[in-house]
């Protein structure tokens, strides 16, 4: 994508786009990318506007940050969203994502629990939605104010898959689902027949090249990319998971995978939202101050309150 007058993106997209391509890598080792990437993370990362309770602590055996209203909780403890980190399976933390749970906290009243889950190319495919399902599974007996009959499951990009993944694995383990997914620009697929695919290939924030490498990392084994684990919409069964907002970022190489994923869920006859972010680019949730991003916390937060999983709260 050319940033040129015609661009369909706000002078504020554009800028945000500069800028997060200023941190680069020193080097081309995983641990120089890595911190890369959590400098930008930083960089976008606005103060809470509500005050806030941060805590960092193994749960099942794996890192997580709870973030949590520094309020009285209600008496069941609060409402969680179980949160899946994007960067590529390969970057990214628990602690990269404040710049999220500060936005969506300051509308809605709930806990964030973001989940440090394994990194590519160290461990790969199945190894992050493991480190995912321990947490689930061992949430209620954290020691935190939260409510375990209240929760939910999100991720932005690669944590989106990891999102969706845990809802099916859930299912085929015949346990509850979450009251509500929310998968932010997800990945859910290794075709690269999609339009989006080509029209987008050279996006800011995601190329198509950059979404293959990804992929390859995550899955080396080709077999796995066409396991509905992996990759959700190679599932054969789209019935009986959580009621979904999935928000597709028009100017994104995955626009067409999220349009599909919601076409797939509806069809099977699930409660499906699905947000059609004009404007948006890959990780454009970064950008919180702008306009188009915060209409789309608007529409999380409300349909986490909608689903039960979060107090209604209007923006500060």
């Amino acid at each position: 994508m050319n940033l040129t007058e015609a661009s369909p993106l706000s002078e504020g997209m554009r800028a945000f786009i500069r800028t997060a391509a200023s941190f680069q890598s020193a080097s081309d080792d995983w641990p120089s990318r890595r911190a890369a990437f959590a400098r930008q993370c930083a960089y976008f990362t606005r103060p809470a506007k509500r005050a806030l309770v941060v805590t960092d602590q193994r749960i099942g055996g794996v890192m997580t940050r709870c973030y949590r209203p520094a309020a009285l909780a209600p008496e069941r403890g609060w409402p969680v969203l179980v949160f899946f980190h994007g960067g590529g399976w390969s970057t990214g933390s628990h602690t990269t994502h404040d710049w999220f749970a500060h936005a969506l906290i300051e509308r809605a009243g709930l806990a964030v629990l973001a989940i440090d889950y394994r990194l590519a190319p160290e461990a790969s495919f199945p190894a992050p939605l493991d480190d995912g399902l321990a947490v689930w599974h061992a949430l209620s007996g954290a020691g935190l104010p939260l409510d375990p009959a209240r929760r939910a499951v999100a991720g932005d990009s690669a944590g989106g898959t990891l999102a969706a993944a845990l809802c099916i694995a859930l299912r085929e383990r015949r346990e509850a689902q979450p009251l509500a997914q929310a998968l932010l620009y997800p990945v859910l697929s290794a075709d690269e027949t999609f339009a989006s695919v080509a029209e987008h290939a050279h996006a800011p924030m995601l190329t198509a090249r950059g979404l293959a490498a990804s992929i390859a990392l995550y899955a080396p084994n080709e077999r796995d990319r066409h396991a509905p684990l992996a990759m959700p919409l190679e599932c054969d069964d789209f019935s009986r998971l959580a009621p979904a907002l999935i928000v597709a970022a028009m100017e994104d190489v995955l626009r067409d995978q999220g349009i599909e994923y919601a076409a797939r869920l509806r069809q099977a006859g699930g409660h499906v939202e699905l947000y059609r972010g004009h404007g948006l680019v890959h990780a454009a949730l970064r950008a919180t101050e702008l306009d188009e991003v915060a209409q789309c916390y608007d529409r999380l937060a409300r349909f986490l309150a909608q689903r039960g999983v979060a107090h209604s709260r209007e923006p500060q």
